[in-house]
């Protein structure tokens, strides 16, 4: 099985990798204070396919730091009960 990578696209601060493994991409993303990648565990059957996915994949997890920043603040200030914070903090 022959793997190659593509160069690291930038995307909102985090870096892309494109995977290609025979006929299929997956993608790896690095956030910018965290040595390793994270992913979908997902396969798609091509380039573009897997770059948008990525994409999509860096905006959730920007999106998702930034509610739990402001449930933290949320739940410190009191504004919250601890039930209701792990309500808001809970993302399947």
């Amino acid at each position: 099985m022959l793997t190659t990578t593509s160069p690291r696209i930038s995307h909102h601060g985090w870096q892309i990798q494109i995977v290609a493994a025979e006929q299929v991409f997956s993608f790896e993303c690095y956030a910018p204070d965290l040595p390793d990648f994270m992913n979908d565990a997902e396969v798609y059957p091509d380039w573009q396919t897997a770059h948008a996915a990525a994409c999509q994949f860096v905006d959730r997890e920007i999106a998702i730091a930034a509610l739990i920043d402001l449930a933290n603040d949320w739940l410190a200030s009191e504004l919250v009960s601890e039930d209701e914070y792990w309500n808001l903090t809970s993302f399947d």
